[in-house]
């Protein structure tokens, strides 16, 4: 028989180094499973505990026993490595290190001699820790000298394994302090966690077997992230020597920092980067949806993307594509929080991650132009979507199709071309949706109609560009552009105001009900308030608005006297760009089509020349 089982005590479990293989995951459970395992244990513990019963080996022997699952191993090379069950094992041994302190506590030396025998043991090198493979040596000896686990703070920058180590002890520390609170029921509990606690090793004689085996733990049980699945497809081509010196810490280096952000982006990265590099429609895009891994694999993908079956393909893919992309990945990720940049701008206040597809699309491996592709394909970006808007040509199912067109035609591509290929885009986005052929996205006539059918999340981001625009240009201090465009809190968040209240008075001023909807809903008709003013002034006549305008944003403000006074800077950028901003006494017809045709103007002006320097 291929696969041996043995039943075993915790106090039977270690001994042993074991050693963890490339393809297990890191040690990812959370504070819920530990809970879990935890509980589960304490109920049993708690059926049979009687606390007028001195704790002894032979009291606590008569405790019926509980059944913590199995974990299976195989041997290779001299070594015991585990195939499944690491998460639990190494979670038994932060219980086994916090016992060993509370024991120290209580100075029970003979429990803390035990239980210190099933943390660790000694070597040719010094004391090692059974379960002690790679960074987790160090992590079980912090707290097994201190008892005390890291804070968030000193734990910026270490990898996932060693995070989720500090964090469940100081879960555990603190559930044993709440339950064990005194010396006979730490005593009691010990007896009974080491002895009456087990668990069914199961081992795998042939090595040969373990993969099989590993697969089919992975599609019963807990299943893994695609990308862990991925990680032991990919380093099981390569021999020990070459994984254990080179190409598992080329992994964890590139995916570390992004399970550190979220355990979602390694699975985001990897369907990034192969849609951005290999597919052409929309049905190779949905492809790489679900288990991508599957499909890097497949008849079909194979021979194109070369991972399977090849070595050498593997170890480029590792050592080039994985560390250049999951780098460039990372960047992304920082600037999309970093306000000031177009990625920012896409992603936070436009909710558009897709513009990473068409950064990853058009930078190569050390590519030398890296700065400048990722500031242009994100500038771009903005601008197409954008003047879709601004043109009443945006759909949602055709921008998708827009970028995966994009994604193919930038590839590799100079920032010369890149910048064709998105113009000549836009041009056929709009011509489509208008029927009509469009040779300059710049229209009036594409703009005249637009207004609060776009919807107040795409207004406030357009007001909010155009306020940062006066700030920039004309030296007067804005809001941010998050609370601007993005912020819908009471105290700092904004709304998008009709000028004109649906009254008698402000329809009288127009031929019928349909024309003064119309109007009034015309972007010249729009302003943006503060949550607050708008509340208060928002069925007020026009005369009355004018006083809460006066300390609204600077573009709100120009419909008031006041705002031009003394204004040298505002008079600057009028002059400079030839903009005929004035203040308006009565909001008509007349006053919502010179409104409209002005922004107009500062549209052009932010967002009409995408070639301008970019460094």
């Amino acid at each position: 028989m291929s696969i041996q089982s043995t039943s075993r005590a915790i106090q039977d479990l270690f001994g042993t180094k074991y050693y963890i293989d490339f393809y297990q995951r890191d040690y990812k459970w959370e504070k819920e499973h530990v809970e879990t395992l935890l509980n589960d244990v304490f109920f049993r513990f708690e059926a049979d505990y009687d606390p007028q019963v001195d704790p002894t080996a032979e009291s606590v022997s008569k405790y019926n026993w509980y059944y913590l699952s199995t974990y299976v191993t195989n041997q290779q090379d001299g070594h015991k490595f585990i195939v499944d069950g690491q998460q639990r094992l190494t979670t038994i041994t932060l219980v086994l290190i916090k016992l060993y302190h509370l024991a120290k506590a209580h100075q029970n030396e003979e429990h803390q001699d035990w239980l210190k025998q099933n943390i660790y043991g000694a070597s040719a090198t010094g004391r090692t820790y059974w379960m002690g493979t790679g960074h987790r040596e160090q992590a079980l000896a912090t707290l097994f000298s201190s008892g005390v686990a890291l804070d968030s703070a000193d734990l910026e920058g270490q990898d996932l394994t060693v995070k989720n180590i500090h964090e469940n002890y100081r879960f555990i520390s603190t559930y044993l302090d709440e339950r064990l609170t005194t010396q006979r029921r730490v005593a009691a509990f010990t007896l009974y966690f080491m002895m009456r606690v087990e668990l069914v090793e199961l081992h795998i004689d042939d090595s040969r077997d373990v993969a099989m085996v590993f697969e089919v733990i992975n599609d019963r049980g807990e299943k893994l992230q695609p990308y862990e699945v991925f990680k032991g497809e990919l380093l099981g081509q390569l021999t020990k020597l070459e994984v254990d010196s080179t190409y598992y810490d080329l992994w964890t280096r590139s995916i570390t920092p992004l399970q550190n952000r979220d355990k979602r982006e390694p699975d985001r990265f990897f369907r990034l980067l192969f849609r951005s590099k290999h597919t052409d429609t929309r049905q190779e895009y949905r492809e790489f949806e679900g288990d991508y891994q599957r499909v890097v694999f497949s008849k079909k993908w194979a021979p194109q993307l070369k991972l399977k079956r090849n070595p050498d393909g593997v170890k480029e893919f590792l050592s080039k594509d994985l560390a250049w992309y999951a780098r460039l990945y990372s960047d992304l990720l920082v600037m999309s929080s970093r306000p000031g940049n177009y990625v920012y701008y896409n992603v936070t206040l436009n909710r558009h991650d897709r513009q990473h597809l068409l950064v990853f699309s058009a930078i190569k491996p050390d590519d030398p132009g890296r700065g400048r592709k990722i500031k242009l394909v994100a500038q771009l970006f903005d601008r197409h979507f954008t003047l879709l808007q601004l043109a009443g040509s945006y759909n949602t199912n055709r921008f998708t199709e827009s970028i995966i067109a994009l994604n193919t035609a930038i590839r590799n591509a100079d920032c010369e071309e890149i910048q064709a290929a998105f113009d000549k885009q836009l041009l056929e986005d709009i011509a489509l949706v208008k029927g009509l052929v469009v040779t300059d996205p710049f229209q009036g006539s594409l703009f005249r109609g637009v207004g609060y059918e776009l919807g107040s999340q795409f207004i406030r981001y357009f007001f909010a560009r155009v306020e940062k625009c006066i700030e920039s240009e004309a030296g007067l201090p804005a809001d941010s552009l998050y609370n601007l465009a993005q912020n819908s809190g009471a105290t700092h968040g904004y709304h998008v105001e009709h000028i004109l209240a649906n009254n008698a008075e402000n329809r009288a001023l127009f031929d019928d009900e349909e024309q003064f909807i119309r109007e009034r809903n015309r972007l010249g008709g729009l302003v943006l308030l503060k949550g607050s003013d708008n509340q208060s002034s928002g069925n007020e006549p026009y005369r009355e608005k004018l006083k809460t305008y006066s300390h609204a944003t600077n573009l709100t403000a120009t419909l008031t006297a006041d705002f031009y006074h003394c204004n040298k800077g505002f008079a600057d950028l009028m002059k400079k760009h030839n903009l005929d901003f004035h203040p308006i006494a009565t909001f008509d017809r007349d006053a919502i089509e010179e409104r409209h045709r002005l922004y107009f103007e500062l549209a052009k002006l932010i967002w009409g020349d995408a070639s301008f320097p970019v460094k």
